[in-house]
């Protein structure tokens, strides 16, 4: 528990905005946390709902409050240097867990030691939707990206509790900071695994997350932007210009085209569904906009994508499952 000497086994970082609805089940299940040492760190983004103030009264940790909203990779970068665990558990406020978590994740971090990584098996939203482990990473329906990785393992998982081994999170400098929300953890699980590491998953540990609960004073169409532009982030980072304009252009031509055949047909898509198809339009027509010059080249790149496209019809076929776990 938090408060005992010597060197814990785990550094818990908690970043919060807006979260003073979700603070109480976050600490309960805190509370509930046996079986190792622990230390907890806890950084406020500037909310204004009552967050700051329940913490500084109730967080029994080293607790930060920031001026301004710096993000959430930014934010748990802030104690890096800090924590003193020997592993790292970076977690979202609005998450619910039973006892056994820290000590699931940690035993599986000692009994691994080529894993820089693991996370739990993760639930999300009312319908407690799962969020498996991904093998791919966002764009590859369009263009695969690191060929050189192994595909029999895992790429990436939920950043909302992630567990790293400290000195690998050090040694990759943590979330890159160009990413303010969305995909940070995407990019820091690449990296780990472009370093020779592995990603893993504690299956039989199960964590709630309620989901965008930082964002409920936003639209549903301005979350899935914020979603997107961590997305195309990604994109960027780690994808050739080119191959940015050819899966931008193909988003762009499939969002437009879904959205105009609703429309034809007389069913619009509803909800979150047509909220992120008109927000994968915007963002990558925006892009597409603001780089005239990725407009060369576009014979090549849709005769990628129709290859591409064969290649997954030809696995789907064959293995009778979709082959991208990741859009």
């Amino acid at each position: 528990m938090p408060g005992e000497t010597g060197q814990p086994d785990l550094s818990v970082s908690v970043v919060t905005y807006q979260s003073a609805n979700c603070l109480a089940p976050l600490f309960a299940s805190l509370a509930k946390q046996t079986g190792v040492t622990w230390e907890l760190f806890v950084v406020d983004n500037a909310s204004s709902d009552g967050t700051a103030a329940w913490l500084e009264e109730n967080a029994r940790g080293a607790v930060t409050i920031n001026p301004e909203n710096r993000g959430y990779g930014r934010a748990h970068n802030q104690n890096l240097h800090a924590f003193r665990g020997r592993h790292v558990l970076l977690l979202n406020p609005d998450l619910e867990f039973e006892d056994g978590l820290f000590s699931s994740l940690v035993r599986f971090l000692d009994e691994h030691p080529q894993h820089a990584a693991v996370g739990p098996s993760v639930v999300e939203g009312p319908a407690r939707e799962p969020f498996p482990p991904r093998r791919f990473y966002p764009g590859e329906r369009v263009v695969p990206l690191a060929p050189d990785l192994p595909r029999d393992e895992y790429a990436w998982l939920s950043g909302c509790a992630l567990a790293l081994r400290r000195e690998d999170l050090l040694r990759l400098g943590g979330f890159d900071p160009d990413f303010f929300l969305y995909h940070e953890e995407t990019d820091l699980c690449l990296r780990a695994r472009r370093a020779g590491s592995k990603i893993g998953w504690c299956e039989d540990a199960h964590v709630f997350h309620a989901r965008q609960q930082s964002q409920k004073h936003l639209s549903g169409y301005e979350r899935e932007l914020n979603l997107l532009r961590g997305t195309l982030r990604f994109w960027e980072k780690h994808y050739a210009e080119a191959d940015v304009a050819t899966i931008a252009r193909f988003r762009w031509l499939a969002a437009t085209a879904h959205l105009a055949c609703a429309r034809v047909v007389g069913r619009p898509a509803e909800g979150s569904a047509r909220n992120y198809l008109r927000a994968e339009r915007d963002v990558c027509h925006e892009w597409l906009a603001e780089h005239p010059d990725a407009r060369r080249g576009r014979a090549a790149g849709a005769l990628r994508v129709l290859t591409r496209q064969l290649r997954l019809a030809v696995d789907w076929a064959r293995h009778g499952w979709f082959p991208i776990d990741a859009a």
